[in-house]
């Protein structure tokens, strides 16, 4: 069965590239336009979703606000952050709320697969 990763940027043209990249390498893709609709798409069946890659900078509900409440509700959920900033997550959300890995814009796509397959295998 493939896994099941859901995809949040506010961006459309990056939300689709990495959608279709994914669909491309046999991942089920589903697309969120920012941090509200994607929390609430992941709050529908949190044991649905194999992997969330979530862009920091959002509309609405940040990354790093997503990330605690995904978190608080689901522990163990891997989240990726994309983002076009050099970040310390820890230092803004806390040490109990772990990122799995962070995607820096622009990327490539190789880039993008290599992180997701590292986390993808350790589930």
């Amino acid at each position: 069965m493939a896994k099941h990763i859901l995809v949040i940027d506010d961006q459309e043209s990056t939300r689709r590239i990495i959608s279709q990249m994914l669909i491309d390498q046999g991942y089920q893709v589903t697309p969120a336009a920012d941090g509200k609709e994607g929390l609430a798409l992941f709050n529908q069946n949190p044991e649905a979703i194999d992997l969330i890659l979530a862009d920091i900078n959002m509309p609405k509900i940040d990354g790093f606000e997503f990330l605690k409440r995904v978190k608080h509700r689901s522990p163990a959920s891997p989240v990726i952050f994309l983002t076009g900033i050099n970040v310390d997550v820890a230092k803004i959300v806390g040490e109990e709320y772990k990122v799995d890995g962070i995607i820096k814009k622009p990327f490539q796509v190789e880039e993008i697969l290599k992180i997701i397959e590292k986390v993808i295998n350790t589930l």
